[in-house]
């Protein structure tokens, strides 16, 4: 299943306003100050590659790629509005509206591919690791960042005005030999709405990931749980606590052999 069109729609229509959140680093701390420190501390030397940027949004990473030495750098987008957007920023880059289930690129063309909080948008990654491979060329990588699954297998119990509780948890009770789950770690699931956004995500245990990558020819080189910036503290005291206990992110480093 395909990035469903309510999500899609919600890009289009707030593409301006979600490109102010990501640029301002004070308002997206998710991204400053937790998921990006980590997927750029990661990377490969880009010294003269070819690059590929899966669900690239207004752009930003890509011109990060391109000042880290990429001779080429590619995003590509399925919303039309966001793509807009990053045209006109970043001439020094290339963007396409393209579906990453689809890649219209040669086999073997990219030396790298990257994706940023992107693949989590479907629900079946067969097909877009199975893109990946194709386009990468051998010996090489792909990284990216998804939802990690303990934290989108927890549910929320309880929302009001003074709190929320999420809980992935067991209760055993010995006596009536009877046991009370909350969440769904095992069972593929989707989310609608995300913070303000109303988009929907997809839940995947650890297991399916790995061999949904695996069916495609991926070994995993590396496995990056990453912990918050100690600035964040400061900006964001509730979110540095949680995310230092209880990871928000998941990042993995595919290698094409």
């Amino acid at each position: 299943m395909s990035t469903d069109k309510r999500s899609i729609e919600w890009y289009n229509q707030n593409s301006e306003r979600y490109t102010k959140h990501v640029r301002d680093p004070n308002d997206s701390i998710f991204h400053s100050q937790y998921e990006k420190p980590a997927m750029y501390n990661a990377l490969p030397k880009l010294n003269g590659m070819a690059v590929l940027s899966l669900g690239c949004g207004s752009g930003e990473d890509c011109l990060y790629l391109f000042k880290c030495g990429a001779k080429k750098v590619i995003g590509i987008d399925i919303s039309s509005e966001m793509i807009k957007i990053a045209k006109s920023s970043y001439p020094e880059c290339d963007f396409k509206e393209m579906d990453m289930e689809k890649l219209d690129f040669e086999d073997s063309s990219f030396d790298f591919v990257y994706s940023s909080l992107a693949i989590h948008y479907l629900e079946d990654w067969t097909k877009v690791f199975s893109e990946v491979y194709r386009v990468l060329k051998p010996n090489s990588y792909f990284l990216f960042s998804c939802n990690h699954p303990v934290s989108s297998a927890m549910e929320l119990v309880k929302d009001n005005k003074d709190f929320s509780i999420r809980e992935l948890s067991r209760t055993k009770y010995r006596k009536i030999n009877k046991v009370d789950i909350v969440g769904n770690y095992m069972d593929r699931k989707s989310s609608f709405g995300q913070g303000n956004m109303d988009v929907t995500t997809w839940h995947k245990s650890f297991g399916e990931i790995s061999m949904e990558a695996a069916s495609a020819g991926f070994f995993i080189a590396n496995i990056i749980e990453p912990l918050p910036l100690p600035s964040m503290k400061e900006l964001s005291p509730t979110s540095y606590q949680s995310m230092m206990k209880i990871p928000d992110f998941l990042i993995l480093k595919l290698l094409k052999p």
